[in-house]
């Protein structure tokens, strides 16, 4: 685990080197570049742990992303603590799916800190390795924007920025990289015991805007749900532009 301040991520073959930002090398961690995908597809089972309710859009066409951005507002205070972490992000992942890049809103503790309260950070993980810039801590009813955007490319490779608009000090780079092609809408959870360890309500995720380097594509949004959990996801409004997408929680009020 390393935590980002001014540094950038750089894939070199099947390693990831963390370099800071007068260029000395800081930390390298292995990328298994040959890991399958979960279940073929690109798509990732619901389950209790882990990515319970999400919408997804696989980019096939010959354009990459270019940009992808999200409103959404930080969720009232889950009535219990159980030592729960839930977290709340857009993201793209490569076509392998052994890497992830996402700004992450986050309750409860991770491998980044936290603990009974909501924080925001860009993260990247690989493998078995996490980076993150440091958690910044946010309130109950804030707006956020989530953004990654395509900062470069060449030779087949990809420079991407993952950050929140609106919340200073999340800005993570990546250089070097397998093109992203995944585009997700996702809640994700661990060591969750009953329904008061999430928010009442819903999230919803806003004002989605997604454009390859070509323009805007045809987007369809496919929905994931967990109605073990009484976790729902439902796709108010398809498409790339201004395109809608909520999550509901078990508890309505």
């Amino acid at each position: 685990m390393a935590s980002l301040v001014g540094a950038s991520l750089v894939h070199n073959g099947n390693e990831v080197h963390l370099i800071d930002e007068h260029g000395k090398l800081l930390h390298v961690s292995k990328h298994d570049v040959n890991k399958p995908n979960p279940n073929g597809k690109g798509v990732m089972p619901a389950e209790k742990s882990g990515w319970v309710a999400y919408a997804y859009w696989y980019n096939t066409g010959s354009f990459p992303i270019s940009s992808f951005t999200t409103d959404w507002t930080v969720p009232r205070n889950p009535k219990t603590n159980h030592g729960q972490t839930l977290f709340l992000f857009n993201s793209i992942e490569p076509a392998t799916g052994t890497a992830i890049l996402q700004p992450v809103l986050q309750w409860g503790p991770s491998a980044a800190g936290g603990g009974a309260y909501w924080t925001v950070a860009s993260w990247y993980v690989t493998g078995n390795t996490a980076y993150h810039t440091g958690l910044v801590r946010v309130q109950v009813g804030q707006h956020l924007r989530g953004v990654i955007v395509l900062t470069g490319s060449a030779g087949g490779r990809y420079n991407y920025a993952s950050y929140f608009s609106n919340v200073p000090r999340t800005t993570l780079l990546l250089r070097n990289s397998p093109q992203l092609v995944w585009a997700t809408e996702t809640l994700e959870t661990y060591n969750v015991v009953g329904d008061t360890d999430y928010p009442t309500g819903s999230t919803v995720f806003s004002n989605i805007f997604l454009k390859t380097t070509r323009g805007v594509p045809a987007v369809t949004w496919t929905p994931i749900n967990d109605p073990p959990d009484k976790l729902f996801t439902t796709i108010n409004r398809q498409g790339a532009s201004n395109a809608r997408v909520t999550i509901r929680y078990p508890r309505l009020f």
